[in-house]
């Protein structure tokens, strides 16, 4: 942030929070092998337009911010009526295949224009996704080597990504998983284990301590769980969390016994 200050000569901030926000989510990240952006849309980050429905050659010519929102909002509108042209050709297609084959709705339903879902220009009715039934273009999908001919079906872009999508977000957490395991693991490697019935001194955070609170609470280990983390009870019962092995100590003398815990969380 100070960087971006100096950088741009300003004091005011808040204006580049967002810049340093888009910054670190192109950043790889360590723990989920991808960046927070691939994680969350299953594509790398896009800035400007390039994340905008308007190709190059469509705004190549704009002078104004003005005939830039203009053209952003006529494409827009435009993709909104492609897609209920789409729906009404759908629903003209389940009406036919029930109870009607007369030539005039045949003749009808070739006249319908119908566009592809991915870069929204007319299409023919020839292919369509095979995940979300909609038309597309053979060049806007995937198809697999051994598809060919009128009427196949693929994949489409859309359904691609979203797979895709899915695939990052599960390699995220497995990374994510790996990385709490690992926290774990260095935690119990520097500090000995402590045995169930042990006397344990837990510390109580500034922000949860009352003014005249105690620092420290005494508290008796209960049981430990398959990760090394630890169940701990106090004689008012059960604390509500599990708590890892660097966030107590032992405590020099036996204060607590295993009868004087209840089996139930203090209200």
């Amino acid at each position: 942030m100070v960087v971006w200050m100096s950088d741009n000569n300003t004091k005011t901030w808040s204006e580049g929070q967002r810049f340093i926000q888009s910054k670190k989510h192109r950043t790889m990240h360590s723990v989920i092998k991808t960046s927070p952006s691939e994680a969350v849309f299953g594509t790398a980050q896009r800035t400007g337009l390039g994340d905008s429905p308007l190709t190059e050659d469509m705004y190549c010519s704009t002078e104004t911010e003005e005939e830039l929102e203009q053209l952003f909002n006529t494409g827009m509108n435009n993709g909104r009526d492609k897609e209920e042209a789409n729906q009404q050709v759908r629903k003209d297609e389940d009406e036919t295949q029930n109870n009607d084959t007369s030539e005039e709705t045949v003749e009808k339903k070739d006249n319908k224009k119908v566009y592809c879902v991915i870069c929204e220009k007319e299409s023919s009715d020839a292919h369509k996704c095979s995940v979300c039934d909609q038309f597309v273009h053979a060049i806007c999908g995937s198809y697999s080597e051994d598809s060919e001919g009128f009427g196949l079906k693929g994949t489409c872009n859309l359904c691609v990504r979203k797979n895709r999508i899915i695939i990052e977000r599960e390699d995220a957490k497995s990374g994510q998983k790996q990385q709490a395991q690992k926290m774990v693991s260095l935690s119990n490697s520097r500090l000995p284990a402590v045995d169930i019935g042990t006397n344990v001194v837990v510390r109580v955070l500034d922000l949860d301590r009352g003014r005249l609170a105690p620092r420290n609470v005494l508290a008796f280990v209960v049981d430990v769980s398959s990760s090394g983390l630890y169940l701990l009870g106090t004689k008012e019962g059960l604390l509500e969390r599990l708590y890892a092995r660097i966030e107590f100590t032992t405590a020099d003398n036996r204060c607590i016994e295993a009868h004087d815990v209840p089996s139930s969380q203090p209200q």
